[in-house]
């Protein structure tokens, strides 16, 4: 493939920059530098709230006011020092409203997010609940009423359970809730409910726009069913080894698997050897 310049590169955190022990390797992280010395912008871009993201921008030294985040699986954009936001999609509260309904009917866990807080109303103890809010580092209150959801802030909804009990969940989910809310499974064990507007492909595009990069001059590298769009609306997109079939199917290319250095390979090849 022709090298073309690359302004701007987009990557997914887990399944992709990190590798299965949740580690980013020395190779990765010397790519992502080198990237970023040579004036591109790498924007982490994951379906966890900020809190969950500040150890990997801290690794790769981006927590700067020149450097950008998106958050929230699309969702929310800002700078990684927090101090500004670019661009902001909250789920309405009527689609919350309904998926706070309809995962009950399902007997599945539920909790809205924020990037400080995540809320639920179910008192009973869920351990794959506990197992996503601790890797995001995202403490977890209990409250009485959606109202009380409400009142203290929301970005999307995340129901979380087994990956069976997932499949199950997002193949019931009912054409009216499909309509009012944009329905994405993040990882096997996830389902979430955003803002129809809200993808990571928009928010690149939205963030892109600001920096006046063309849409062309983008990159996005990413494995799952959430970083579709990111990889349809980037002018180069990069599925990475490990990526489910839906991803390879809308790539331009592949590169290796996230435990042998993907990320790190598709920035050499497709950035900056393009800079030589």
């Amino acid at each position: 493939m022709q090298n073309r310049q690359i302004k701007l590169v987009s990557i997914d955190i887990d399944g992709t920059l990190l590798n299965d022990q949740r580690v980013i390797t020395p190779a990765v992280k010397a790519a992502v530098q080198a990237a970023v010395a040579a004036g591109v912008y790498v924007v982490i871009t994951t379906g966890r709230p900020r809190t969950g993201v500040l150890e990997v921008l801290q690794q790769l030294d981006l927590m700067t006011g020149s450097h950008y985040v998106i958050t929230h699986n699309g969702a929310l954009v800002a700078r990684t020092d927090g101090q500004e936001t670019v661009y902001q999609e909250r789920l309405p509260l009527p689609a919350l409203e309904q998926a706070f309904a309809f995962a009950k009917e399902q007997g599945v866990y539920i909790q809205a997010e924020s990037d400080q807080t995540a809320q639920t109303l179910d008192r009973a103890i869920n351990v794959w609940a506990s197992q996503e809010n601790d890797v995001v580092r995202l403490p977890l209150r209990v409250v009485d009423d959606v109202a009380a959801i409400e009142a203290g802030g929301f970005v999307k909804a995340l129901a979380i359970g087994d990956e069976k009990q997932m499949d199950a969940v997002q193949a019931a989910v009912p054409a009216s809730l499909a309509a009012a809310a944009n329905v994405v499974r993040s990882t096997p064990n996830n389902l979430e409910f955003m803002n129809l507007s809200a993808s990571k492909g928009q928010a690149m595009l939205a963030l892109a726009a600001k920096l006046d990069i063309e849409p062309a001059a983008t990159m996005a590298i990413g494995d799952q069913e959430n970083d579709l769009t990111m990889l349809e609306a980037a002018g180069l997109g990069v599925a990475m080894g490990n990526a489910v079939p839906d991803v390879k199917a809308v790539a331009d290319v592949e590169t290796a698997d996230n435990n042998h250095d993907g990320v790190a390979k598709a920035l050499d090849r497709y950035v900056l050897s393009a800079l030589d």
